[in-house]
């Protein structure tokens, strides 16, 4: 009895290890991974295209998963970092969302264009996110690049000059649901 309680752990413990290796090989390779950057013609189609739009905190943590690609003196980097979903505007959403996005190291200057193409992790906060699903991963991406963010600031949305739109400019999370709508 004793050594078939053992044999049995043994195969258990296999079997954990092969699903676990199964499931390694089934990871996707984050530096390999490519982002749809298309940008919305206007407000209605960023929403229309984000299969999520959510209120959520992002932390100033991140994982870095250089692409080999570089620009210049510039090398691209893909980066994972995780949300905090506080209020769903659309779709149905974890409470945890990985957001996978592109930058380059070493940051450029701040006025630099490769910004514009290249936004990397986003700084810890509150935003209003419109995302849509990373082909193939469990992650997310920003519909637009910088498109897709909203900063909050006392809870009420801030659009971006050169990229976000209006419609969407000093709204609470309640009133974006309804222009969402």
């Amino acid at each position: 009895m004793r050594v078939l309680g053992h044999l049995g752990f043994a195969c258990l413990l296999v079997i954990s290890l092969l699903q676990c290796q199964v499931a390694w090989a089934q990871r996707p390779d984050i530096a390999k991974l490519q982002l749809d950057t298309t940008p919305a013609a206007n407000a209605r189609q960023l929403a229309q295209k984000s299969t999520l739009i959510v209120s959520a905190s992002a932390n100033s943590s991140f994982q870095s998963f250089p692409t080999g690609k570089k620009i210049g003196a510039y090398q691209v980097v893909n980066y994972i970092q995780t949300l905090q979903v506080n209020s769903v505007i659309k779709g149905a959403s974890p409470r945890l969302i990985r957001l996978l996005s592109v930058g380059i190291e070493p940051l450029p200057d701040a006025k630099d264009p490769l910004n514009d193409k290249y936004p990397g992790p986003l700084a810890e906060g509150n935003y209003v996110f419109f995302l849509h699903p990373v082909r193939g991963t469990g992650f997310y991406s920003l519909t637009g690049l910088w498109q897709g963010v909203y900063p909050l600031l006392d809870g009420k949305t801030i659009s971006l000059k050169k990229t976000g739109f209006a419609e969407y400019d000093g709204l609470n999370v309640e009133q974006l649901k309804q222009r969402v709508r």
